[in-house]
């Protein structure tokens, strides 16, 4: 959000005011720094100047903050004579919004067209291989004077934030970064107040209903989320700001209010999650005749609550009786919409609805051996029940014990089964209560689907079996394999033979006795025109133990005799012996340095899958880089942003575009020794 105060400075100047939101940002997306503009041959003013803006951040979007421009007061405190740090203080303390006042130094406009600051992100302009914009050095030496052009700053300016994507939009007069309609609770989690609160059980809220702790009813917001939420709490603790921020990863979400009248079904089909490792509770389908047909509620939809209690990552099968047995006739759900393509429902939409939906058929897709019994109720079911833990099925309601001559037993009921419904109550995360409570309340021909278990003999027979096979399976992977074939496996030495002919490993490794890696010798890349890519056995990470039947001691060689290993010509085949340790035995660390503007870091880099290899460090750059890194050390992260699986154009534009405070993350192998010194 942008406003502005037509407030006229001194000839040429443009004092306003500047409203810049950073919800669902990273970022404000300026670069600060000290310096000082000349008025005239005579006079100069000093202050705090804006030295860059971040690509599709906030102050580049508003269009109304350009490089040049000085800061008068932040939030409504004086800056013009603080310094750089304590301006960056108090935008990092300012939570979402900040408030500026800016004094604009006014060009001609035939300046305005080729002022590399009109495009609203200078210092990024070719990090993307875009077109180079002509540079009115001239103008930035006035406009930036001492801080930049003529070398006389206070100090070097600190970026608010970094965004990598270079795409340009269309500025607005008036802006808000939450225009897109994201959710923004996911991009600023780490300064809310940190809930460290028990979320199991169940707790009361204020109006006196009982929910789940976990529940968005029960979310807890920090001061300024209060200030900000206007809406009145419902019955259930609920708010629109307390539902985005307790289930802030999940897209469109609504909250949902019904009457359920006594006599009218709810009419609604549900469904679980394709992925069976995977629980969640989505619509299957909807009825046009039914309680939900008059709100915004379709197939696809994943319901996330209802009436404070919390269906998400839930069997959907549990929730038909959850929805029973809530109190009241008002019905509140929390649902998330998802996009058609979206992987979600483990069946197609329920077009037509049936006239009354079995909402026990879905056990039989669970459980493809259970059966249907019916029992007539005469007085009583003849079933005594237990809450208690089979070892094929885990927690569930099992027979314990059956009135002999009764109708149960006449059925075919047995003691031990599982009770999985009675009638169309699903009682599969039912508790003892429940599932009696159930018994109870059932009159006449009552239907049960129960799940004839085997018995404990029966379980242990087949264990026995399986662990028998398990042994002979592995003999069988004991024995030797034929090396030119033979698969690496992990937490093994191997034995492999690589077809050469004359052609390159293509591969860098890392390991020496002048190396920082003193225990092996480890792949930290592979070039896929080489041998050993042809070959698809090896990959990065694994550990060689000896080529051609030598050890590879490191200890005991230089690292130039360790790679020549790897580069010398072999005539036809080669052989190593591979470890390939699971987890992989790796070193993490950081290393940061400050880049100077023209001075190259003298890395050679090869993107792989896990980031960018350094395949050669040209001395004397820098410092920091000839003493904490070396070849076969691999970049993950370069100023927080990830490397894994990018091109090498992307890669060499990130490194060569950044100037300033660089911060690499570096992972190294860390292998345990494996190689016996020679004697």
């Amino acid at each position: 959000m942008v406003q502005f105060l037509g407030k006229a400075g001194a000839a040429g100047e443009l004092i306003h005011m500047v409203t810049l939101d950073k919800t669902g940002k990273k970022s404000f997306g300026i670069c600060i720094v000290r310096g000082e503009v000349k008025d005239s041959p005579n006079t100069k003013t000093t202050g705090i100047f804006i030295k860059g803006i971040v690509p599709d951040s906030p102050a580049h979007l508003c269009g109304r903050l350009k490089v040049g421009d000085r800061i008068l007061s932040l939030n409504g405190k004086d800056v013009r004579h603080s310094t750089e740090q304590a301006v960056i203080d108090l935008i990092k303390d300012a939570d979402f919004k900040i408030d500026l006042e800016i004094q604009t130094f006014d060009k001609s406009e035939e300046q305005a067209k080729t002022d590399p600051r009109s495009n609203g992100y200078m210092q990024a302009k070719n990090k993307f291989n875009q077109d180079q914009v002509p540079v009115n050095t001239m103008g930035m030496g006035q406009s930036m004077g001492q801080g930049q052009g003529q070398g006389q700053g206070q100090g070097q300016g600190q970026g608010m934030g970094m965004n990598r994507q270079p795409t340009m939009q269309k500025r607005n007069q008036t802006f808000t970064a939450s225009m897109r309609n994201k959710h923004a609770a996911s991009n600023y989690a780490d300064e809310d107040d940190e809930d460290t609160r028990d979320m199991t059980g169940r707790i009361r809220t204020e109006a006196g209903y009982e929910i789940d702790r976990a529940s968005a009813g029960n979310c807890k917001l920090n001061k300024q989320e209060k200030e900000r939420d206007k809406e009145q709490e419902d019955e259930f603790g609920y708010t629109m700001a307390k539902i985005n921020k307790r289930y802030n990863m999940m897209k469109d979400l609504r909250r949902i209010e019904v009457q359920r009248p006594a006599s009218k079904p709810l009419g609604i089909a549900l469904a679980g999650h394709k992925d069976r490792q995977k629980m969640a509770c989505f619509v299957a389908g909807v009825d046009t005749n039914g309680t939900f047909a008059s709100v915004d509620f379709k197939a696809g939809d994943e319901i996330v609550e209802v009436n404070g209690n919390v269906l998400k990552n839930r069997c959907h099968l549990n929730a038909s009786a959850i929805f029973k047995n809530v109190e009241g006739e008002k019905l509140v759900l929390i649902t998330s919409r998802r996009k058609p393509n979206d992987e979600g429902m483990c069946v197609k939409p329920i077009k037509k609805f049936p006239t009354s939906s079995d909402e026990t058929k879905f056990i039989f897709d669970q459980y493809p051996k259970a059966r249907s019994v019916q029992v007539r109720k005469e007085g009583f079911l003849g079933i005594m029940v237990i809450y208690g833990k089979h070892v094929e099925v885990g927690n569930g309601i099992f027979i314990s014990d059956l009135r002999e001559g009764s109708n149960a037993e006449a059925a075919g009921v047995k003691v031990g089964d599982m009770l999985l419904s009675i009638n169309q109550d699903v009682t599969l995360e039912s508790n003892y209560d429940e599932a009696t409570g159930l018994i109870k309340r059932a009159e006449g021909v009552v239907t049960m689907i129960l799940l004839t278990l085997k018995s404990e003999d029966s379980i242990r027979a087949e264990k026995e079996a399986e662990d028998k096979k398990k042994e002979e399976a592995k003999k069988e992977a004991e024995k030797p394999q034929e090396p030119a074939t033979a698969e690496i496996k992990p937490n093994k030495k191997i034995l492999i033979e690589v077809k050469v002919e004359k052609k390159p490993l293509g591969v860098i490794v890392a390991g020496g006795k002048n190396n920082h890696v003193k225990t092996g010798c480890v792949i930290t890349h592979i070039y896929p025109e080489g041998a050993l890519a042809a070959d698809n056995r090896l990959k990065i990470f694994d550990h060689i133990t000896d080529v051609n039947g030598k050890p590879v001691h490191v200890a005991n060689m230089t690292t130039l005799k360790v790679h020549q290993l790897f580069h010398v010509t072999y005539e036809r085949t080669v052989n190593f012996t591979v470890f390939r340790a699971d987890p992989p035995e790796l070193d993490k660390f950081n290393v940061e340095l400050m880049k100077k503007a023209g001075k190259e870091l003298g890395l050679s880099l090869s993107p792989n899958e896990f980031g960018c290899t350094i395949a050669d460090i040209v001395q004397g750059q820098y410092p920091e880089i000839d003493s904490k890194l070396q070849r076969g050390d691999i970049i993950t992260k370069f100023n927080g942003d990830a490397l894994e699986g990018l091109t090498f154009q992307v890669c060499y534009a990130l490194f060569k575009g950044a100037n300033g405070k660089i911060s690499m993350e570096v992972t190294r192998p860390k292998p345990t020794l494996r190689t016996e010194a020679p004697k």
